[in-house]
């Protein structure tokens, strides 16, 4: 019984650790320019890779470590 209440401790805190990037992803998104094409009179958007990426990626990356562990202490069992 301890073992799986640590389990869910830890998954628990996963979960909420990646809810919490990814807020902060989404409070913090990229904003764009417009940026003239140097070779011909077309325009284009770019965009300013910022911590909002690296939040939802860290976001990402915890959800999938939580899925593989409760996947492996599940297996296990």
């Amino acid at each position: 019984m301890a073992v799986s209440v640590s389990i869910l401790a830890i998954i628990i805190s996963l979960h909420l650790i990646a809810f919490v990037f990814a807020v902060g992803a989404e409070r913090r998104r990229s904003t764009a320019k417009i940026v003239p094409d140097e070779y011909d009179e077309r325009t284009y958007c770019m965009y300013a890779s910022d911590a909002s990426t690296v939040y939802g990626l860290s976001a990402f990356g915890l959800l999938l470590i939580s899925q593989t562990v409760l996947n492996g202490v599940t297996r296990l069992g």
